[in-house]
């Protein structure tokens, strides 16, 4: 593992997970490399339940989908 604490998982998660609820932010935006995969890891399961919350909310469909 990189190291991580929990709380800087927790941070990372919640980070991500604001930015997956503003439109115009995308994933290519975390802030976490490779070298830091648990922080990456979590920003992006973060943006990703933003993105969902972001959808209940405007009750729209993602704008994209891997097919």
């Amino acid at each position: 593992m990189d190291g991580s604490t929990q709380n800087e998982e927790a941070e990372a998660m919640r980070l991500g997970s604001e930015a997956g609820m503003e439109e115009k932010r995308f994933a290519g935006e975390c802030p976490y490399d490779h070298t830091a995969f648990a922080l990456r890891f979590a920003w992006l399961d973060g943006f990703s339940k933003g993105r969902v919350e972001l959808e209940k909310s405007t009750e729209t469909e993602p704008t994209t989908r891997v097919q």
